[in-house]
């Protein structure tokens, strides 16, 4: 048990080496270390107002003049409104309630996310090494070292506890337990779900929906998932929520269009933007969060919740200042995806690219990194596991598992989806799939037969526990 979370803690140590040389040139980058710089700012502000600053730590004033007193040079907090709750505000309250105990030192932090993962991990260990056949030391390995569930969850963002509450909510859920036992999963795996990945938390609802109750309805489970289908999407058009999920995905994706594609969006009033592609930007002079213009520059108006009619004109008022609104870099690992601008149909029509993406990308070619190989690579070993699992060396499973089968099923499916609908960046897709991957490798873990000579050429960190 040690050497597994000695290799976790080596994970982890890797993660903030990668975002800190390999990519930062010496200082920690993208989400890691926004979400570190922006939980030192909250933690700052416990130095000149104790009381406002558990304000922040419990959301008790949301008042934009407020936030902007203390924390208007923040991103991810100071993000706006949103549809969905702002889970990013929940890691940077994390982060700076572990600053009283670090001292401001990142790696403390690394290792303490990285073992509330590791920890969640070894829960969901001891519920599937019940009902495996695999080897007890590889279901563990697989539990904690699959290298995309290692490597995002051992880092400062949301996954590692959403790990740990996604790891807490299915045990609860499959194994047979006391009912203690399981209330504290659900209650504080829930709670972990709901702060760190909504979404999250409602496609493991709807798979557990369908474990608890329709799963029961029938023997044959693919019969019950028909019926769940066909019920589901039914109550979801006729009460209006079909159309509001659309809605929600979509603009999701756009967001995810914008980060693609990068740019300047600088505002022209409350209600539009004028966007400025991303190598235009030196058109500008950029001092603080107000962009001068210093040569004339193509561009495009837009409604600020609109992000498909934009109108092509020309700013030429130079020394004219804008303010603002979003700033990105261009994503290095963009692709293109199909628009949904807000249609139901054309999300059943691109279904085939989405599983694409997900399952099958990041495909590697000549200028493809060492993470997009090794991303693919893992990706090809998964399929080829579902292969195995489905095809070559499955196992009958009794009802109770056949149930937990199409659950995860559902569960894994749903993930994936949302995820290739909404993101069209390669480095983000890796990332955000992870809970569905975790539930793909206990369908492979629940299926399999044991593996000839899996046990022998195991090394000695796969011996039984």
């Amino acid at each position: 048990m040690p050497g597994f979370f000695a290799i976790k803690s080596l994970v982890a140590l890797f993660f903030l080496y990668v975002y800190t040389f390999y990519y930062g040139g010496g200082e920690l980058t993208a989400d890691a270390g926004r979400f570190f710089q922006e939980s030192k700012t909250l933690k700052a502000v416990f130095h000149q107002s104790p009381s406002d600053y558990f304000k922040f730590l419990f959301g008790l004033d949301n008042d934009p003049a407020f936030i902007n007193k203390y924390l208007a040079s923040t991103d991810h907090w100071n993000a706006g409104s949103k549809v969905l709750p702002n889970d990013s505000r929940n890691v940077i309250r994390v982060n700076s309630i572990l600053l009283f105990i670090s001292n401001g030192q990142v790696v403390i932090h690394f290792l303490l996310f990285s073992l509330a993962s590791f920890l969640g991990g070894l829960d969901l260990y001891q519920f599937i090494k019940k009902h495996s056949k695999l080897p007890k030391g590889f279901l563990l390995m697989l539990m904690t070292l699959t290298p995309s569930i290692a490597f995002w969850s051992s880092s400062i963002i949301k996954e590692p506890l959403m790990i740990l509450g996604l790891c807490l909510v299915l045990r609860a859920a499959f194994d047979n337990i006391s009912t203690k036992r399981k209330t504290w999963r659900y209650l504080l795996g829930g709670l972990l779900l709901i702060s760190f990945k909504p979404y999250v938390f409602i496609c493991l609802f709807a798979a557990l929906l369908f474990y608890w109750v329709f799963s029961r309805i029938t023997k044959s489970q693919i019969l019950n998932a028909f019926i769940y289908g066909a019920l589901g999407f039914g109550t979801l058009f006729y009460t209006g929520f079909l159309n509001k999920g659309v809605y929600l995905i979509s603009k999701q994706q756009e967001n995810f269009m914008n980060v693609r594609d990068g740019g300047l969006y600088l505002f022209e009033d409350s209600e539009h933007y004028f966007y400025i592609y991303y190598v235009n930007r030196n058109h500008f002079k950029i001092e603080g969060n107000q962009a001068t213009l210093i040569k004339p520059v193509g561009a495009f108006h837009m409604r600020i919740d609109n992000n498909f009619k934009r109108n092509p004109i020309q700013l030429t008022n130079v020394g004219e200042t804008y303010r603002i609104g979003v700033r990105m870099s261009k994503a290095g690992s963009g692709i293109p995806i199909t628009p949904i601008k807000e249609s139901g149909a054309k999300m059943i029509k691109m279904i085939p690219e989405v599983l694409f993406n997900t399952f099958i990308r990041p495909v590697p070619n000549k200028n493809s990194s060492w993470l997009q190989y090794s991303a693919f690579i893992e990706n090809v070993i998964i399929l080829l596991g579902l292969i195995l699992a489905i095809f070559i060396f499955p196992r009958k499973l009794n009802s109770k598992e056949n149930r937990m089968f199409f659950s995860l099923m559902i569960f894994s499916f749903m993930i994936y989806l949302i995820v290739g609908w909404t993101t069209p960046v390669v480095g983000a897709i890796v990332r955000y799939v992870v809970p569905g991957l975790l539930g793909i490798i206990l369908i492979i873990a629940l299926q399999i037969k044991t593996i000839p000579k899996l046990e022998k050429y195991a090394s000695f960190m796969l011996k039984k526990h």
